[in-house]
């Protein structure tokens, strides 16, 4: 991949922001509408340490995300791709639970004169936006765009051909994310798009026991495959049920997880620290940063995702 192509990503693709800025990765940013007024998740580390530190269900509880529009991409596209780039790889977040695909892809049309004008006019090489939908969320889409990113710069594969592979890696991604906050998921249950399958949280009653859900994102499908008690219990669960996988084999060298909070609350969790080193005997690198801003407002804060890729039945 020459200097002149990148790999650009919507701010919901929850990869460290080390990996981002080491691999000249762009962030498309995504509204997030508020009591207060509005602001842009760009995934900005100092923004997103803000964010959680003073997040409140007050300002934050009944916000809404929403891509930018046709207009904001672009001028993204004039002023910030087109000079530095010929080619833009767009990885976006699954399509059924969000608008950006079909916002990047409208705003590459109604541009599309507009390149061809600047290649016949300045002499400029072409201009290219490429769209993939990862038909994934949060650590689920970041999987698949580290596996990108290893195909190109690591095993040097052409563009096309890495796109190819992590297509046919895509519906091998499991997703998991564990909402601590149920009365925060219960008041936004009329805001989330495409979750008809979640019916199935009974809040009243799992908020008395003190349960969470444990919910498994495959295919562009979200359903709920089992429940813990408590946050760590739920947590406990879900690292022993990766463990097995991970025992049969998994196709990615890599287990994605980010929280939606800082990271310190998390990271020295015993039972964590003990599944980091579980991946680590089994060659298996895990990356762990914070949630989008985007994430925690539609699933709520505290809230923890994590990925892996298996070719194999789930055991």
């Amino acid at each position: 991949m020459t200097a002149r192509t990148c790999i650009a990503v919507d701010s919901t693709c929850d990869l460290p922001a080390k990996f981002i800025q080491q691999h000249n990765i762009e962030v498309l940013p995504i509204y997030i509408n508020h009591a207060k007024g509005q602001e842009l998740d760009y995934r900005d580390p100092q923004t997103m340490l803000n964010f959680y530190k003073n997040h409140s269900r007050d300002v934050y509880g009944l916000a809404q995300s929403d891509p930018l529009s046709v207009n904001d991409m672009t001028d993204i596209l004039k002023k910030r791709l087109l000079p530095k780039y010929d080619l833009v790889q767009v990885v976006t977040i699954n399509s059924k639970k969000s608008d950006v695909f079909k916002r990047v892809s409208e705003a590459a049309l109604v541009n599309e004169p507009r390149f061809r004008e600047l290649e016949r006019d300045e002499g400029r090489a072409p201009f290219r936006i490429r769209l993939y939908d990862s038909m994934s969320m949060f650590t689920g889409h970041a999987l698949l765009v580290y596996e990108l990113v290893k195909r190109i710069q690591v095993d040097k594969l052409p563009l096309n051909k890495s796109i190819r592979e992590i297509d046919n890696m895509r519906d091998q991604v499991y997703g998991y994310l564990i909402p601590n906050d149920l009365s925060y998921m219960r008041e936004r249950r009329h805001l989330r798009k495409g979750d008809n399958n979640i019916s199935w949280i009974n809040f009243k009653l799992a908020s008395a026991l003190n349960l969470r859900p444990i919910v498994q994102l495959h295919r562009g499908n979200t359903d709920k495959i089992d429940t813990g008690k408590g946050f760590l219990g739920a947590l406990e669960k879900l690292l022993e049920h990766v463990k097995k996988q991970i025992q049969q084999g998994l196709t990615s060298d890599v287990i994605t997880m980010s929280y939606g909070g800082l990271l310190e609350e998390i990271k020295d969790e015993p039972v964590l620290v003990a599944f980091r080193e579980f991946c680590k005997q089994h060659n298996l690198k895990t990356m762990l940063s914070m949630m989008s801003m985007t994430g925690a407002v539609n699933v709520g804060p505290k809230s923890f995702a994590l990925s892996f890729a298996t070719d194999k039945d789930l055991v």
